[in-house]
């Protein structure tokens, strides 16, 4: 162990000691964790480590932090507030809660660089650790509940499940790495998972073969992704056999000949539409099963789990998202699924809607910028740019960023960056802080991953400051 990872760990425990002090002493904890499925996990990590020693807490699904959700914040009288998952690029604005009470932030996005009496602030990124990729919210989370109670190993599978909805296997072969892994082999250690290597469609295990192909969402392939009948037409004309009997085939019943038949011919047909290589590697890596999920139920899939999670918080439907994390079933997966069903609708249509609208994605010297309002919904802009970005046809080399309207009058902005412009220096999180407190805006986030919100009125200006910096960096 390093000596980064050594100081990073210890600080887990400081804070672990912080929050069983205050179960003692019964005291109520707050916890505010952010509404994307890596939030959802932070949160009901530490919900459950909190509620095993018998404390007392509320758990609360956010989407920003500012002055309004302050104040909002500040009605629920405590002592003791928890930020999962978010708070670091907004440690200004929770001063004014540590005026009043022990504050601590678990999060693993790029930090402001501030510190301050009553506050306690874990982040990877403060010790050299890139929480882009290393490890996500939920690990952090998962590493102060372990201090807590070695008990909390069981949280490993969340913590996993946080990790793929943040995207955060971006290797070749879409697997975790660095903390992540460790939190892989910890899980693999209890018997509560399993790693193998194969084709990532959705519903590998649980869906027949042209269903799982037509919901595959990441990367999206354009005429197939949400089209189950032409899915159904490709595998057949592949004569690749749909059904075993009276049973249909899922991914996982498929030979290695006949899921190499299917990779080479995606591939041959996402080359000709101008997808990367590495935008079609996406379609094969580790998959995660969590063995004591039951078979038949998207839960027993890492990635399967987080897009519920994922398809929940952006369907306005959080609590869902954190009453399955925390045990729920049943009742509560099957609206999930519906809200899975819906939410791809929804995606699919977006994403058909800009590409066939002119001028909404506009190519510039040194990045693409996605006009989506009116178009997408803000819930929506976080996907659809992650979407885009890994497999809109659109140049890799080239940054993205995407705007919509809000409702409160504000524009929102999301913009991604491969790995290989983040290897040549790009910090696309940065670059979204820098510029949008140019123009009195906020904004933030990972080297490869970020977003904003800026005025009305701000837009041309914003994108001109961004553009300059992509330009200054590459």
């Amino acid at each position: 162990m390093g000596k980064s990872e050594k100081d990073f760990f210890e600080n887990c425990k400081i804070a672990a000691e912080e929050i069983l002090n205050y179960v003692k002493k019964e005291e109520f904890i707050p916890i505010f964790s952010h509404n994307d499925p890596d939030g959802v996990a932070a949160g009901a990590i530490l919900a459950k480590a909190v509620y095993r020693f018998g404390g007392n807490f509320l758990l609360r699904i956010i989407e920003r932090l500012d002055e309004v959700t302050i104040n909002e914040i500040e009605k629920i009288h405590s002592n003791f507030y928890i930020f999962a998952e978010i708070g670091s690029g907004y440690l200004d604005v929770l001063r004014k809660l540590s005026e009043k009470a022990k504050v601590l932030v678990l999060d693993h996005h790029r930090p402001l660089e501030l510190s301050y009496p009553n506050l306690i602030h874990v982040n990877p990124m403060l010790h050299g650790i890139d929480g882009a990729i290393e490890v996500s919210g939920s690990g952090v989370c998962y590493f102060v509940a372990k201090e807590m109670d070695e008990k909390n190993l069981d949280q490993s599978c969340l913590a996993i499940v946080g990790a793929l909805g943040d995207l955060q296997d971006k290797t070749k072969n879409r697997c975790l790495q660095s903390l992540n892994k460790q939190i892989v082999e910890e899980a693999k250690n209890k018997g509560l998972i399993e790693v193998t290597e194969d084709l990532l469609f959705y519903g590998r295990e649980t869906r027949p073969i042209h269903k799982a192909i037509s919901t595959t969402m990441n990367p999206f392939i354009p005429g197939l992704s949400g089209e189950e009948d032409k899915c159904l037409g490709f595998v057949v004309n592949l004569g690749i056999p749909l059904k075993d009997g009276d049973r249909w085939r899922s991914i996982s019943d498929l030979t290695q000949e006949e899921k190499q038949k299917i990779f080479s011919q995606l591939t041959i047909y996402l080359s000709s539409k101008g997808f990367s290589e590495e935008s079609i590697f996406q379609l094969i890596g580790c998959v995660y099963t969590f063995l004591e999920e039951d078979k038949w139920t998207p839960l027993r899939d890492g990635r399967e789990f987080a897009s519920l999670l994922n398809a929940c918080v952006k369907m306005g439907k959080p609590g869902i998202a954190a009453s399955l994390c925390l045990g729920s079933r049943g009742e509560t997966l099957d609206e999930a699924q519906n809200l899975l069903n819906e939410y791809r609708k929804t995606i699919g249509q977006c994403i058909s809607l800009l590409i066939e609208t002119p001028k909404t994605i506009a190519e510039h010297e040194k990045m693409y910028v996605v006009r989506c309002h009116n178009i997408v919904d803000e819930k929506m802009l976080s996907p659809i740019a992650t979407i885009l970005s890994i497999s809109g046809g659109l140049n890799p080399n080239k940054p993205i960023i995407a705007l919509t309207n809000m409702k409160d009058g504000r524009i929102k902005v999301s913009a991604r960056a491969s790995q290989t412009l983040t290897d040549k220096g790009l910090n696309i999180g940065l670059i979204m802080q820098t510029a949008a407190e140019k123009i009195g805006g906020k904004g933030g986030g990972h080297s490869v991953a970020a977003g904003a919100t800026i005025p009305q009125g701000k837009e041309e200006e914003f994108i001109h400051f961004v553009e300059q910096m992509v330009k200054e960096t590459i």
